[in-house]
């Protein structure tokens, strides 16, 4: 239903009448002459943008987007009804205005409500998505990286291992997850399961494409011999997406634990007598 502007209520209105009663002439013509607050008619922003949907399409540079009239409405009503805030009344050129104005921040937002919408996406849908996802990306990496690996698209997938990479940090933690062996994203979890593309990786495989040789002779380089031996006593490290620590730092939530084999420790024994020696 059309919403109106709250009038005063009926005590105010009484003693107004009051005073105009009693007021002297010029008085009287004083307060005539100020402007009185009129009803104005809320104008509903589903009706108003059916109205106009094909110019609001063309005029948001949406319409190589190729969704239905019904999507284009369900995202256009939102959209709208962020950008003419309290209003009460719609004018097209200032929606437009406001629109293009705040297109950085609103991109992402439709990008959001695309892959809400749709199962599939077209190519210039998933474009157009990748580009834009924002911070979403950390919701809908997973789902958007398989979809791009069926089309081959290694371009978009670069795209979006940057995305991933700077909304992690700004919105999840200071450091990057481990890299993944499989998919490359900086996204393998403790448990060694990957959050993007789900795989669950052995130690071994990861050991591997990390070189975990190389690493554990950066470690026994850059860590005192104590924290070295500790290790070795232990059994098993510390691997961020940093390097290696020793067990005696404190476990940030996302180290995974690294068991050392005996080969491993062997080597690290070694590097400690190298380095007592040196």
């Amino acid at each position: 239903m059309p919403r109106t502007r709250k009038n005063k209520n009926d005590k105010k209105m009484n003693i107004t009448t009051e005073k105009l009663k009693e007021a002297k002439p010029q008085e009287e013509i004083n307060i005539k002459d100020k402007k009185t607050t009129t009803k104005r008619k809320y104008i509903d922003t589903e009706s108003w943008v059916e109205k106009h949907l094909k110019e609001l399409v063309e005029a948001f540079g949406l319409q190589f987007l190729n969704l239905t009239d019904d999507e284009f409405m369900k995202i256009i009503v939102n959209i709208v009804d962020m950008i003419r805030g309290e209003s009460s009344s719609l004018d097209l050129d200032v929606i437009i205005r406001r629109f293009k104005r705040n297109l950085m921040f609103l991109y992402p937002l439709i990008a959001s409500m695309v892959l809400e919408l749709r199962d599939s996406l077209t190519d210039e849908q998933i474009e157009f998505v990748v580009n834009n996802i924002g911070e979403a990306v950390l919701s809908y990496a997973s789902r958007l990286y398989k979809d791009l690996v069926s089309r081959g698209r290694n371009d978009l997938i670069d795209r979006l291992k940057d995305y991933w990479n700077k909304y992690w940090v700004l919105k999840k933690h200071p450091i990057l997850p481990v890299l993944c062996p499989i998919c490359k994203f900086n996204s393998l979890m403790p448990d060694l399961t990957c959050m993007v593309c789900g795989s669950v990786v052995s130690e071994k495989r990861l050991k591997e494409s990390i070189n975990f040789i190389e690493l554990l002779k950066d470690f026994a380089r850059d860590n005192n011999i104590e924290d070295v031996k500790k290790a070795i006593n232990y059994g098993y490290v510390y691997l961020s997406s940093i390097g290696v620590k020793p067990p005696s730092e404190n476990r940030d939530p996302l180290d995974i634990e690294i068991v050392l084999s005996n080969n491993e420790k062997e080597y690290l024994k070694s590097l400690i007598e190298y380095k007592q020696g040196a």
